[in-house]
């Protein structure tokens, strides 16, 4: 293990890494402090890091949370947005982890903790862990996000094929989705 593979690590995050991460890949944090005084890293916060080289994206604040917490979901309306399956923009960043995980709260951002749900119903996209379709759906109808631009996303995504038909019975479940699929 070595600087450069933490470099191929960190190409695979949108250039982000964790301090964790340098010390799997066999940089110390005294390592990381000394490339950092000297402008060949940036500390984004504190554990995270980022190269200086990799360019801006849209979404560098998602790709930033999941280097933080890799085992965590962007859902409800995070996710609906991310699939382009809403117009809702979220005023919050909802983000589902491990009752066990030590991420803390932070601005901007909803934390959802769960048991089992996590790394479960989900699908990579763009380099993001976002929830499937029809998970992020029911997740967002039980935080009462808007009833008529739930049932838009839920028509276009059984468009777009990405409703399986069990996915489709088990939105009919719900008293809002029962016109779906039909």
């Amino acid at each position: 293990m070595s600087w450069l593979s933490l470099l191929a690590r960190a190409a695979e995050n949108h250039g982000y890494f964790t301090t964790s991460e340098a010390a799997e890949h066999g940089v110390s944090w005294r390592a990381l402090s000394g490339r950092a005084e000297r402008g060949n890293i940036n500390r984004a916060e504190r554990g995270l890091y980022r190269l200086p080289h990799w360019p801006a994206e849209p979404n560098d604040k998602l790709y930033a949370l999941q280097a933080l917490a890799p085992f965590g979901t962007f859902s409800h309306e995070t996710a609906l947005s991310l699939l382009g399956l809403s117009d809702i923009i979220p005023t919050v960043i909802h983000f589902t982890i491990p009752e066990s995980s030590r991420l803390r709260p932070r601005a901007g951002i909803r934390l959802h903790r769960s048991r089992h749900r996590a790394n479960q119903d989900r699908t990579l996209r763009d380099g993001l862990w976002v929830n499937t379709a029809r998970r992020a759906l029911l997740d967002s109808a039980r935080i009462g996000s808007d009833p008529d631009q739930l049932l838009d996303a839920a028509r276009e995504a059984e468009e777009r094929a990405m409703l399986t038909a069990e996915d489709i019975a088990r939105l009919r479940e719900h008293l809002l989705f029962r016109r779906v699929g039909r």
